[in-house]
């Protein structure tokens, strides 16, 4: 009997920990790769969106909204690359086509 406590804290449990760690390495690079492709994704989204409103010259308020929205998540994921910049400039466009107006 003590020899099998014995071989079970020399090997049984050294083993079962290094799996344990081999496994939680993984999970942890796979939660890097999803918030790295998260902020890719949220940052291609606030791009297009940018871009086509500072097209069209204006920006309705259902858009600012959405657009403040997504930055903020996109910020909180630790994203920026000067995204702020095309954000602060698209929010200067007034909120109805004054061609239309």
């Amino acid at each position: 009997m003590e020899q099998i406590i014995k071989i079970i804290l020399n090997w049984a449990i050294p083993v079962i920990l290094a799996g344990i760690l081999v496994f939680m390495k993984k999970m942890i690079n796979d939660m890097k790769a999803m918030k790295l492709s998260q902020l890719s994704l949220i940052r291609s989204q606030i791009v297009s969106k940018c871009e086509s409103y500072m097209k069209k010259g204006f920006l309705p308020e259902y858009a600012r909204y959405c657009l403040e929205d997504l930055f903020k998540q996109y910020k909180i994921l630790g994203g920026n690359h000067g995204i702020e910049k095309l954000v602060d400039k698209t929010f200067e466009l007034p909120s109805a086509n004054e061609k239309e107006g």
